[in-house]
């Protein structure tokens, strides 16, 4: 039950230390609880940031750090901060979801406000996209939200389990029901949209048909709750970090790595369950993020 440990089993009443299980072949930059960590391929924190309920994290091509978590930052490795953006309306969590662009602006969920806004260097708001929403919860009107190639926003509005694309006037370009919270969307090369809905990951056409589902049963011995962030590889590998990761037993995995077969490749357990909450993961590949849009 070699993988059981690895994903926190029991032991003696203790919940194990935890640490990596399984073939990791490049940094990992993740969210935790109160900080942003990069883990080495052995599994080692090399190097953190504290903050606050961070949601998404990315490393930029020029090596800083920009995350979201209520207030958008970008820092050095050296913890200077380097660009800021807060929200006017904090009510709710602010903002949770930002994304860097080609031409140097920042895309920003604002979930309070339930707007998508694009701001330049200077933090002054550029453009801004008011969204539909239906849940009258403030801390849930929006996780996600992605600029596309196409111009267009995906946005993931949780509560109300939709994932929906916006043209820039605000009108619908495809939407999805999900099957549960709706945190993360991905659109893919093929023009196919990835969506992490906490207890499955799915892969839906253009259409809205279902093509592929990893669920969080589908690796025995493995405790897996609450999917959230995602990033898929060049191979089509899936990685994805877990909200609130472990249960009561100290049972769970914070990070883990499966093929579209749904094998594992790797999982990582916060040792001593210190990040209890890893929602926003990117695999380094090749020591480069996920292109700019």
């Amino acid at each position: 039950m070699k993988w059981m440990a690895a994903a926190g089993a029991v032991m003696a009443g203790m919940a194990v230390a935890g640490g990596l299980e399984g073939k990791l072949d490049a940094q990992v930059l993740a969210t935790g609880s109160g900080r942003v960590l990069l883990l080495s391929p052995q599994g080692d924190v090399v190097w953190e940031h504290k903050a606050g309920n961070i949601h998404e994290a990315w490393r930029l091509p020029n090596g800083n750090v920009l995350f979201a978590d209520g207030n958008i930052t970008e820092v050095t490795r050296d913890h200077t901060v380097v660009f800021a953006y807060k929200p006017e309306i904090q009510e709710g969590g602010g903002a949770y979801s930002c994304q860097r662009l080609r031409n140097g602006n920042t895309v920003v969920g604002e979930n309070a406000s339930g707007r998508v806004v694009e701001v330049d260097k200077d933090g002054k708001v550029v453009f801004s996209l008011m969204t539909r929403f239906a849940a009258t919860n403030a801390h849930h009107h929006m996780r996600m939200a992605r600029k596309l190639d196409n111009g267009n926003y995906l946005v993931c509005h949780s509560v109300d389990n939709i994932v929906r694309e916006y043209k820039p006037d605000g009108t619908t370009a495809w939407e999805k029901k999900t099957k549960a919270l709706a945190f993360a969307a991905v659109r893919l090369p093929n023009g196919n949209t990835m969506v992490s809905s906490l207890g499955q990951i799915t892969e839906y056409d253009k259409d809205g048909n279902e093509v592929w589902e990893f669920k969080k049963t589908d690796v025995p011995g493995v405790v897996i709750q609450n999917m959230t962030g995602i990033h898929v590889l060049p191979n089509g590998n899936v990685v994805t970090g877990c909200y609130a990761a472990y249960n009561r037993n100290g049972e769970g995995t914070g990070l883990l790595e499966v093929t579209r077969a749904k094998k594992l490749v790797w999982c990582y357990v916060s040792p001593g369950l210190r990040d209890k909450s890893m929602m926003g993961v990117h695999k380094l590949v090749n020591g480069a993020e996920p292109p700019l849009r």
